[in-house]
């Protein structure tokens, strides 16, 4: 029976990336933007011995999944940072751009992606953008430490288990550190329970909004 649920769960992605590819294309066209095409992550430049930790592929967000959870982030956007961990071509930050956030930070650890972001966010036209302190930068997360103040933590599935387990590792040290104003988007495009036990352990947080696919965190209390 798990076997049989495995390949159900393999169809199902299929068939939905048969219907948000062209519309992830279509986005692109109308903002002058590129962030549909996969890319294997050894084509990109990253090292073969980090391939793993960014599990392999890079392949662009559903901006569907993305306003999903964009909505559910009940914040004053002004007062926060956005930070999208592992950027990729930018999608996320292209799409954050349209609520009023006070600076949004990609954070890419490949440098022909990093490159391609960069493009996209100079050329990327919306009527409805309202942020445009857009700042790709090419690091590795690992090494990168958030500015102070109100910050939200994006991230589409970037990461294998061990290196998801060391940036909430940083993040809990912010936290208890005295900066405790953070919100935590992860998302998933076959489902955030792949990584429910590294969010169960999270005893710091608190979902406060939860779907199939992406689940928004903020601090208990």
């Amino acid at each position: 029976m798990a076997g049989m649920a495995d390949r159900l769960k393999r169809l199902e992605f299929r068939l939905r990336l048969a219907i948000e590819d062209p519309l992830s294309r279509a986005y692109d066209a109308a903002h002058g933007v590129e962030t549909a095409r996969e890319e294997p992550l050894g084509e990109v430049g990253v090292a073969s011995r980090d391939i793993k930790r960014g599990n392999s592929l890079y392949r662009v967000t559903w901006g569907s999944l993305i306003d999903q959870a964009m909505r559910r982030l009940d914040i004053d956007h002004a007062r926060y940072v956005f930070l999208d961990y592992g950027s990729g071509k930018g999608k996320a930050m292209l799409m954050a751009a349209d609520y009023p956030f006070r600076s949004i930070i990609g954070l890419e650890y490949a440098q022909r992606l990093h490159e391609v972001a960069v493009a996209n966010c100079q050329s990327y036209h919306s009527p409805d953008q309202q942020c445009r302190d857009l700042q790709p930068m090419l690091t590795d997360v690992m090494d990168y430490a958030p500015p102070p103040g109100p910050i939200v933590c994006f991230m589409c599935n970037p990461f294998d288990e061990a290196t998801m387990g060391q940036v909430f590792d940083q993040w809990r040290a912010r936290h208890d550190r005295g900066e405790t104003d953070i919100r935590i988007m992860y998302l998933n495009m076959r489902t955030v329970d792949e990584m429910a036990a590294l969010l169960d352990r999270q005893d710091w947080l608190r979902p406060v909004a939860k779907a199939k696919r992406f689940t928004i965190l903020a601090p208990r209390g």
